[in-house]
């Protein structure tokens, strides 16, 4: 299983379901987009949860054609009401992607329009809820569908090897490991290495809320 990312919920007339934490990064994660995306293109978000990225997000980056994608096919009907109560236009439902399969398992129709030629791919508090395989095959299928001169965003906690751990970052990487002991707070080294390997180069590194991170990658020339 690519990713078991927690879900959480509160009272809805509807299928939104909603995560305590995006509500507090949310603006940050807009902050960095909306100052280092292309002035228009095509963004696929990995991961995309119950959704209020999505909705919150994007619907302030109108220029952006924002494609929607999850494993968990149960979080689809709480992506596609978040969209849908957001009343935005550049904001497409949910595909289902298995980033441990080859090409993501997309669908061909899907892949074609996708395949070199998405400008932007973002996720979010994904690859330290997973195994390790989970970020191999993410990186892997995002050089191949990126654009020549894509990005690639990451957002989550990160160890970096010259700055000290904040201590509610070792004690989330034990709760982690605790429930799988697969999963946990990787190494940026690891990250950018792996990147690397495939054609993607760290470009810039974005401090985020409660000691988080957004790596912001491009394609080597």
């Amino acid at each position: 299983m690519p990713s078991q990312k927690p879900k959480s919920s509160s009272p809805s007339p509807d299928a939104r379901r909603y995560a305590p934490a995006t509500e507090r990064n949310r603006q940050a994660i807009y902050e960095v987009l909306k100052d280092n995306l292309p002035a228009t293109g095509q963004l696929l978000e990995v991961a995309s949860g119950t959704g209020e990225h999505a909705a919150w997000v994007g619907s302030r980056l109108p220029t952006i054609t924002w494609q929607t994608s999850e494993y968990d096919r149960d979080l689809f009907s709480s992506i596609q009401a978040h969209i849908q109560a957001s009343a935005a236009q550049n904001i497409s439902p949910p595909v289902h992607i298995d980033v441990t399969r080859r090409d993501w398992g997309l669908e061909e129709k899907k892949l074609s329009q996708l395949h070199s030629k998405t400008d932007v791919i973002t996720c979010a508090n994904m690859i330290h809820i997973a195994p390790w395989e989970v970020a191999i095959g993410f990186i892997q299928g995002a050089s191949k569908l990126l654009s020549p001169k894509g990005l690639l965003f990451i957002y989550g906690p990160f160890f970096q090897s010259d700055v000290e751990t904040a201590p509610s970052n070792l004690e989330f990487d034990n709760w982690l490991k605790e429930r799988n002991s697969s999963w946990g707070i990787r190494q940026l080294d690891d990250v950018k290495k792996l990147a690397a390997d495939h054609g993607l180069v760290l470009h810039k590194i974005h401090p985020m809320p409660a000691n988080n991170l957004f790596l912001q990658f491009k394609k080597a020339d």
